[in-house]
């Protein structure tokens, strides 16, 4: 008998909770929303997150606060709301690292899919292979030929094990069969930094982070993986035009919120924050970034997850990246 009323009891605190959440639905947002920015102040994905908060905080008329819990490649801040109460107040800014990290690290303890509500993409950035001015190979041909005729003569820096920047890489090799000396670092910045004094050859920057370098002329850049050349460089091919078909990747931001979130809930967001990222001065931001604003419904951000899950899984299957 005092098992059936834990069980009625527990059954009735289960709907009262779901009722509780339907009826915020109703007047969301009813009190200050969090951002959260699974790294330090100062990158890409605080800019955004401050820019849109301070957007959305005009528009909402409720404070819209940025969090930043930096750790991990950004697993610590991830995780967190993964197991944030799923009301909607609660969302993080995520990047390409949300899809990789569980294929990469063994201690990511969570799917980026089933443990949350897509809410938005925001934009995507190309990702340009950039070499030290003093490396004689002057297009992206003789880099290839000169990878396969000297295998693992040409050193590649990047983010870290599983950034973006060596995913990049990876998928260069595979694509191109060649294979360069991966060495990385504790972030784009130092890896760059040290592309520049030539400790490094080459690196697959996020283009935002390598684009003021190249028009110092302090590195070259040899092609760049957007669908089209950028305006800012425009005498760098793309991989396609260089020869390198199908390298249409770079990095990416959206926002997600924990997964039970109402629906009700999820759908205001996404208006919300797709009606922030269209605002002139946020998309300027963007631009500046060489970030192409995309935004879209909750749908199509969990159909591309599902592909970048897929993909990058398949990469670190063949590669063998992992960090235990």
């Amino acid at each position: 008998m005092a098992g059936r009323k834990t069980l009625a009891w527990l059954f009735a605190a289960g709907l009262l909770f779901a009722a509780g959440l339907a009826r915020g639905a109703d007047d969301f947002p009813n009190k200050p929303i969090r951002i959260v920015v699974a790294y330090a102040p100062g990158g890409g994905n605080d800019l955004f997150a401050r820019v849109l908060a301070k957007r959305l905080t005009e528009t909402l008329g409720k404070t819209v606060l940025v969090d930043n819990r930096p750790g991990a490649n950004g697993i610590i801040g991830t995780r967190l709301v993964a197991t944030a109460t799923p009301d909607g107040y609660t969302v993080i800014l995520a990047d390409m690292a949300h899809a990789t990290n569980p294929v990469v690290y063994s201690t990511a303890q969570y799917d980026p899919i089933k443990d949350f509500a897509p809410i938005t993409t925001l934009g995507s950035a190309p990702i340009i292979l950039v070499v030290h001015p003093a490396v004689p190979l002057q297009s992206l041909g003789e880099f290839i030929a000169f990878a396969k005729r000297e295998p693992g003569k040409l050193t590649m820096g990047s983010g870290g094990t599983g950034s973006t920047s060596h995913f990049a890489g990876e998928f260069f090799q595979l694509r191109t069969g060649t294979k360069l000396n991966h060495v990385p670092y504790k972030g784009t910045g130092p890896a760059l930094a040290d592309a520049v004094g030539g400790q490094i050859q080459c690196i697959f920057s996020p283009v935002a982070a390598a684009i003021p370098l190249v028009t110092a002329s302090r590195l070259r850049a040899l092609a760049i993986s957007s669908a089209k050349r950028a305006a800012i460089v425009p005498d760098v091919p793309t991989f396609e035009e260089a020869g390198v078909p199908d390298f249409r990747m770079g990095g990416w931001y959206g926002i997600l919120a924990p997964a039970g979130t109402p629906r009700p809930v999820v759908l205001k967001l996404n208006k919300e924050f797709v009606a922030a990222v269209q605002a002139p001065e946020v998309k300027a931001r963007f631009e500046e970034s060489l970030v192409t604003p995309n935004t879209g419904t909750p749908e199509e951000f969990t159909a591309f997850l599902k592909i970048e899950a897929a993909r990058w899984s398949q990469l670190v299957k063949t590669v063998g990246i992992k960090v235990d």
